[in-house]
């Protein structure tokens, strides 16, 4: 019996330690410059839970031509950091109407990374403004190490 109260005991408090391990949420603001051709672009933010430059690669592709209102662009966007420390994956959506500029605008979140942002969670809001060649993608929100 008293074996069974120390393993829950014993549990109960490695319960309460492990997510006061993690770092809280963290307000965060990014840059990534991309070019169409050749496709790739530059990474920078202040260092603060991630690398401060790198380099990033893209997987995407595009809906909503036919409504003639507008394209959204769905982009796996993978970071990779000029440090060393690891990558880390975005996943966006942004939206580009016809008839509002040369803006877009969208949700992105964290999909997963390695090396020292294996545990990175977070999410936020992407505006992009088109530039000759490419686009200025500007990010808000937070990021989280676990």
């Amino acid at each position: 019996m008293r074996r069974t109260i120390l393993a829950v005991a014993l549990l109960a408090a490695a319960v309460v330690v492990v997510p006061a391990l993690a770092a809280p949420p963290t307000a965060v603001t990014f840059t990534v410059v991309e070019q169409f051709d050749p496709p790739g672009g530059t990474f920078t933010s202040d260092g603060s839970v991630v690398c401060a430059s790198g380099t990033t690669s893209n997987q995407t592709f595009e809906t909503g031509f036919q409504s003639d209102r507008g394209v959204i662009f769905h982009v796996r966007k993978t970071i990779d950091c000029d440090d060393g420390s690891g990558t880390f994956t975005l996943q966006l959506q942004a939206r580009a109407g016809f008839n509002v500029g040369d803006m877009t605008y969208g949700p992105w979140s964290v999909l997963g990374g390695t090396g020292d942002y294996t545990g990175l969670r977070g999410r936020g809001t992407v505006t992009g403004t088109f530039s000759p060649g490419g686009v200025i993608d500007l990010y808000e929100g937070w990021l989280q190490l676990r």
